[in-house]
């Protein structure tokens, strides 16, 4: 292989020399034209209260008008970074009417991008929500009396919906599914941040009461949503899912995996499944068996596609060791081994038994779906209507027809009693 030529070694040894010169650079910009975060982070806490004392020097509110005339534009800026402190609670009304006056004489375009910021952050803030109300309105009304306008028209956030108190979230939402608009296009458009305290609120809202649309957009968002609720709000969010219609594969299958993370089974340790009824838990238990019989058939789609015809059907699914997987119905167990795919046994009892169809195996030598063990073939199970015993089921494309009929058979059966299921019927234990 050939060197490289020795005018691009100079080239490359700067680069490696000086590779913060692009951090450099993004850090010169920010300086000179901060993005509303970075500006607020900027904002001297020494400067703030300085706003304040002036402010509460004014006696009338004339004073207080003659103090907004003069104020420089960088002050004026520190009005909503003022009521945002954390003790701007405890201020006195007369200072923030004071604020308010100020604000009133001097609003303009550029004091919104870092009061939106701050009202997301700091949601639900009254004075905040009371003083960005006072700002849109007035900029709404001198855009609308602009023609053309001086500024670019802003996508104000009182436009969309009004803003008061937690249910300024709830609002949107429902916003959002009676005009069927996109939540993406809406966070994009209003520069709603999904990482602060608003944007989590509204995608919180949008899991426990959104339309499914609004419900997969936001997917990607659920975990964090999820993880941060409450019990409660866990088992609503949950409850919602279940009611959703229409919700793709994809979405519903990332949506269990995001519960069952968080909390586990149905019949786990987390109290949210106290919470849901038992339909729920089942619905949340039926999941998961499809998900494990989904991953074990993955080489043999056809066969998952089978047993998923009778997913309502089956009331656990278990592994007995890497390979093989146990399949629970009401009367009767389907043992199934990847060794061998064209085939699986059904253990079907007429006695309560811990191991279906007599089986003994202790010390787990021989597989529970193994063809070396004895059993019946299932052609003539049906025939003789006799379910007794362990039946081979194929799945080759003739067979699996035999087998559905053999399954329905035993589904619709009342001639057997129920097997012993307390505990894995091939358990080293029983």
């Amino acid at each position: 292989m050939s060197e490289p030529a020795q005018s691009d070694m100079p080239r490359v040894s700067r680069f490696q020399q000086h590779p913060s010169h692009l951090e450099q650079s993004r850090r010169r910009i920010a300086t000179r034209f901060p993005r509303p975060a970075e500006a607020i982070q900027a904002d001297s806490p020494d400067e703030i209260r300085q706003l304040l004392d002036l402010v509460q020097e004014t006696r009338t509110t004339a004073e207080a008008i003659h103090l907004a005339k003069h104020l420089p534009i960088r002050t004026v800026h520190l009005i909503f970074p003022a009521l945002a402190l954390p003790d701007a609670a405890e201020m006195p009304a007369k200072t923030i009417d004071r604020l308010l006056i100020i604000l009133r004489e001097r609003a303009c375009p550029s004091l919104y991008p870092k009061a939106w910021v701050l009202w997301q952050q700091h949601f639900p803030n009254p004075l905040l929500s009371k003083a960005l109300t006072v700002l849109c309105g007035i900029l709404q009304i001198k855009q609308a009396g602009s023609k053309p306008p001086v500024h670019a028209r802003l996508p104000l956030i009182t436009t969309l919906v009004e803003i008061h108190g937690q249910s300024t979230s709830r609002r949107l939402v429902a916003h959002l599914a009676q005009r069927e608009s996109s939540l993406k296009a809406i966070l994009a458009l209003y520069a709603i941040n999904p990482d602060w305290a608003f944007g989590r609120s509204v995608l919180a809202e949008t899991f426990w009461a959104g339309t499914s649309s609004l419900f997969a957009e936001a997917i990607n968002h659920l975990e964090p949503i999820f993880l941060a609720a409450s019990t409660e709000n866990r088992a609503r969010i949950m409850r919602h899912f279940l009611e959703l219609e229409g919700l793709s594969d994809t979405v519903q299958q990332d949506a269990h995996v995001v519960f069952y993370r968080a909390c586990g089974e149905p019949g786990s340790s987390s109290p949210v499944w106290q919470i849901l009824n038992s339909r729920e838990r089942k619905a949340f238990s039926s999941w998961g068996n499809k998900a494990r019989i989904g991953s074990h058939c993955l080489e043999h789609p056809e066969k998952a596609h089978f047993y998923l015809r009778y997913a309502d059907q089956i009331r656990r699914v278990e592994a007995w060791d890497e390979q093989t997987l146990l399949i629970y119905f009401d009367s009767f167990v389907i043992a199934d081994d990847n060794r061998y795919p064209d085939q699986a046994l059904l253990y079907f009892s007429s006695e309560p038994n811990p191991h279906p169809g007599g089986l003994a195996n202790p010390d787990h030598t021989l597989s529970p779906a193994s063809p070396a063990i004895a059993h019946r073939r299932m052609e003539s199970a049906i025939q003789q209507s006799d379910l007794t015993g362990i039946i081979q089921l194929l799945f080759d494309p003739e067979a699996i027809k035999q087998a559905g009929v053999l399954l329905n058979f035993a589904l619709q059966s009342k001639k057997g009693r129920r097997p012993f299921f307390g505990k894995t019927p091939f358990s080293v234990n029983n």
